[in-house]
Parts: C-alpha cells; structure tokens; sequence
C-alpha cells in the first residue's frame, strides 16, 4: 500500500475522530462526482436525487422557491462550489426535542439558529484539512449542494418518502452539515437500502395531501407557506394551527420512535409559547424572539397573522394534532423485527456511541419520594 493511500486513510480516520469529538451524531465521506454527466452502469444514489430534483422542478412543485429552481447545473458538480473539490464530509446533528410536542413551532426552531451552531464546528473541520494543506469550506444550507442526496451517497441513510433523510437510529430530526474539500478522503459506501417498505403513514397523515412516495409538493406544503412563501396568501392551505413550520410527516413516521431526544440545544422560551400568546405579542417583542434563532426566516406580522388563524378554529391545533397523531398512528406494541443500527462494523464506524441521558429534575424527586425523609 502506498503512502499516499495510507495518508488518505489517516486523514479520514482522524477527521471522523474530530467529528465525534465535537459532538455530531453520525458522519460520513463522499467523493466529489458530476451529476449531470451520462448515467453510469449502476447510477449512484447522488445521481438518482439529481435526477428527481430535475423532474421535481419541472413540475413546478418548488412552488415560489424560485432559488432552487435558478441555474441547476451548479447543483449537478459540488466543483462549482469549491473548485478542485475531491471529496465532501457529511455530519448529522439530531436536534429531536420530544415526542410529544404542543408547541405550533416546528421543532427545529426551538433553538439557537441551527446555522450557526453547527458551522461553528464544521469550521474547526475545515481548520483542521486546511492544516495539511487542502483547501476546505464548510456549509449548512449555504452552497447549492443536493445535502440530502450527498448525504445518502456518504451511507448517512436513505430518503423517505416523506422526503426527508432517514437513518436508523437517529430517525428524520437531524440537521445536514459538512465540509466540501480538496482533500482526498476514503469514501464511505452509499446507502443503498430504502427501509420505509410499504409504511405510507407520513403520506395519510399529511393533512394538506403535500405528500405522495417521494415527492413533495410544496404549494400545498405547511411549511412552505409558514416559512418560505412571502405571506399567507387566501391560495394557502389550512395551516392546522401551525405558525412556523410542521413536524406531522415527521411525528407519524415509526423510525423516530428509535431517536432519542438530543441534550446539547435547549429549548428557548419560544418554544413553550401557544397560539394564543404568539398573537398577544407586539412586533417588537416577536423580533427579539426571533433573534439568533431560525425563526428569522420569516416576518414578525406573518407569525402574527398565523397565530391569529390558529385562534380562529381552536380545535385544529398542534396540541389536538398530535394528540390524533398519536392515536391514530400509535406505534405497534410488536415493534418489526429488525437488526438494530450499529450491529454492524460499517454502521459503527458512522455514528458515534449514544450519550447518558440527562438527569432531570423529575427523576431526581422521585428517587427522593423512593428513599422517603
């Protein structure tokens, strides 16, 4: 074996180290390739998203998102991004807060900006391949990369049909990041397997009918309308008492009853407030709330707005929701049989071990109540 082979392999197992050690839950290498070259033998799974992103946008399915839609080839070859680019590193960050919320804000803006938490390390990332002289940059829905699809190919899990990046033990609430790089990295296997079979229950749950397998159609989309669209126009579809995003097609799906709540992002005050207590508060007041955290992406009288049409039909809330969600699509008392993530040497090396779970406050009172005075 050469020596160059052996640093590549060095490299990698070092960085992998590195990702752990800052704390992301599951990691992956992917090489560099052109997607919008002619198919391969066997196309890789990259090459199978681009090629549905194509089709997804030709449909008009993006909605007003027109950024996706604008020059797709610099989507096609991540060389556009960085250029001499050899090989990206994907990271997965749950960020799964509980399985019961009431909160009408998606989970994923509970917390400090996922943006910037993230980056912060994949920089250190970045720091350390640019030490052994390659060029590096990382990003967190910053480039015109297919994450999810990379994502795939770098073996972190399959696209469900929610649309959603699935892995086994971490579920459907995890955040993409990673590092584009000049470095020759050892990829990993692709994940190649699709482990939703014949579960339809994000499709039959979503309650606009944005979903079929695979496919989301974003103007009928909760989230699309409650984050991305300008305003609530009368063309939007029942919010369900949402006001920032939606978590259904994720609440239903049975991988995540195999995640476990992270411990590393608390909750902001935000995120325990009601519909009712969003559209008491003034402009100002939302502002500073939104500060630091995802919530920016939209305007202070848009959340106003969604927050006063949850009022107006009460018994259609995130609360009631996720009640009928969870008796309607309760989990099986026999779980399916299936072989546990990690069991196998490839899995191991992609996630890192589970953490000891917090104590809380609640645990430590009933061990009082257990030893009596």
């Amino acid at each position: 074996m050469t020596s160059v082979k052996l640093s590549t392999i060095w490299l990698t197992q070092r960085l992998k180290a590195l990702a752990q050690g800052l704390g992301f839950d599951a990691w992956g290498v992917a090489r560099v390739e052109a997607l919008d070259s002619p198919p391969p033998p066997y196309p890789s799974p990259a090459y199978e998203a681009y090629r549905r992103y194509l089709s997804w946008i030709q449909q008009g399915l993006h909605a007003g998102m027109e950024y996706l839609a604008q020059a797709p080839h610099l989507r096609a070859d991540p060389a556009h991004v960085l250029p001499g680019a050899r090989s990206l590193f994907l990271v997965l960050q749950r960020y799964l807060h509980t399985r019961q919320t009431r909160s009408p804000i998606a989970q994923y803006a509970w917390s400090e900006d996922y943006h910037v938490h993230l980056r912060r390390r994949l920089q250190i990332l970045a720091d350390y391949l640019q030490r052994y002289g390659a060029q590096a940059r990382p990003f967190v829905d910053t480039a015109p990369l297919l994450e999810k699809a990379w994502a795939v190919q770098a073996g972190l899990g399959w696209i469900g049909k929610n649309t959603l990046l699935l892995n086994r033990r971490l579920g459907s609430f995890t955040f993409i990041g990673g590092v584009i790089t000049t470095a020759e990295l050892t990829p990993d296997d692709p994940f190649v397997e699709d482990f939703c079979g014949s579960c339809n229950r994000c499709i039959t749950a979503c309650p606009t009918q944005a979903l079929t397998p695979y496919v989301l159609d974003a103007r009928r989309c909760i989230a699309y309308w409650t984050i991305e669209a300008p305003a609530l126009e009368p063309t939007a579809p029942d919010l369900q008492g949402w006001i920032f995003g939606c978590d259904i097609c994720q609440t239903v799906c049975p991988w995540n009853r195999f995640a476990q709540p992270q411990a590393t992002l608390p909750p902001a005050a935000h995120a325990f407030f009601s519909a009712q207590e969003w559209a008491q508060l003034s402009r100002s007041q939302i502002r500073k709330h939104q500060k630091g955290t995802a919530l920016r992406r939209t305007r202070p009288e848009k959340l106003q707005k969604a927050a006063t049409m949850a009022l107006t039909n009460p018994a259609k809330t995130p609360a009631a929701a996720a009640l009928a969600t969870y008796r309607d699509y309760a989990a099986p008392a026999e779980p399916p049989k299936l072989t546990h993530v990690g069991d196998t040497p490839a899995e191991r090396a992609h996630t890192a071990p589970e953490p000891a779970p917090y104590r809380t406050a609640d645990s430590r009172t009933e061990r009082l109540h257990k030893k009596g005075p």
